[in-house]
Formats: structure tokens, sequence, C-alpha cells
């Protein structure tokens, strides 16, 4: 089974591509989409939708899981990630695979069994789980992509 987590955001939408056979879990790609900042949001939104939809083309997933947006003190914030969140689903959709989400709270129970876990626990997790150097993990976008992807391939 191949599934692909996806944290998203306008800036950078990180990307996971497990593989579970049996009970092992195996790491196949990972990395970042990052749309130009300079770009309008309707031409940063196609770019995550069209290169979400390329990494399920070439993977094809049974499932894609998605973190949930988090909302904070900013507003603004939580409607542009949900709007990301929303290209990347889209995504999904297009390719006729099925998406779910995960709150933040969900997924960092399961990769690091606290819920209120910090973003560098996540990390430390994610690096100790699949025996990754700091290079593969330059932002934290990709290390919770991978979060997303473990926390889906242990609730289904």
């Amino acid at each position: 089974m191949v599934i692909i987590g996806f944290d998203p955001g306008l800036t950078n939408t990180g990307y996971a591509v497990l593989r579970k056979k049996n009970n092992d879990i195996s790491l196949i790609e990972c990395g970042l989409i990052n749309p130009k900042k300079s770009k309008i949001i309707s031409e940063r939104l196609y770019t995550i939708f069209s290169q979400a939809s390329d990494l399920i083309k070439k993977f094809e997933p049974s499932t894609i899981f998605v973190e949930n947006v988090f909302y904070g003190k900013n507003v603004q914030s939580a409607i542009k990630l949900g709007q990301a969140k929303s290209s990347v689903m889209l995504a999904a959709e297009h390719n006729k695979i099925s998406s779910q989400e995960f709150s933040p709270r969900e997924i960092k129970q399961s990769i690091v069994g606290n819920g209120s876990a910090s973003k560098e626990q996540v990390a430390f997790m994610v690096k100790k789980i699949f025996k990754l150097d700091d290079n593969i993990l330059k932002k934290n976008d990709i290390s919770d992509a991978i979060a997303v992807a473990w926390c889906g391939l242990n609730r289904t």
C-alpha cells in the first residue's frame, strides 16, 4: 500500500510518500511544493493543485492524508492554510483518490505519543523512525508531512 501525506501551506507544502508492506513502513520520497511568493494567490494555489496531482499520478496512492487547518491567533493564516489544503484535496478528487484529514493533535499523538508535542519533537521522531539526516528535513513542512503520512498509515 502506498499513501501520500501532505502538510499544506501557501509558501511550502510538504509531502511524503510512504509504502507499507506487511508491517514494514518505508519512506519512498519526500519534499516540498513551493509556489513562487511573487505569484498571486490563485497561481500559487494552482501550483499546489498541479504538483500534488503530479505526485498522485506518479505514485498512485490508495489514499492521501492531509493535516487539517490549525486555527491560531491569525484568522488570515487559517484561511490561507485552508485554501492550500483545499488545493491538495481537489487534486485527490480530480484523480479519484480518497483523502482524509487529521488534526495536528492526532498527528503528534500518532508519531510522538503526545498530542501537545513541539515541531522539534515531531522532527526528532521522524528522523529516528526513518533514520534520516538533517539535510533531508530542511524544513519542518517535510517532517510534518512524513508525520501526517505515518498517522494515516497507522490509523487506517
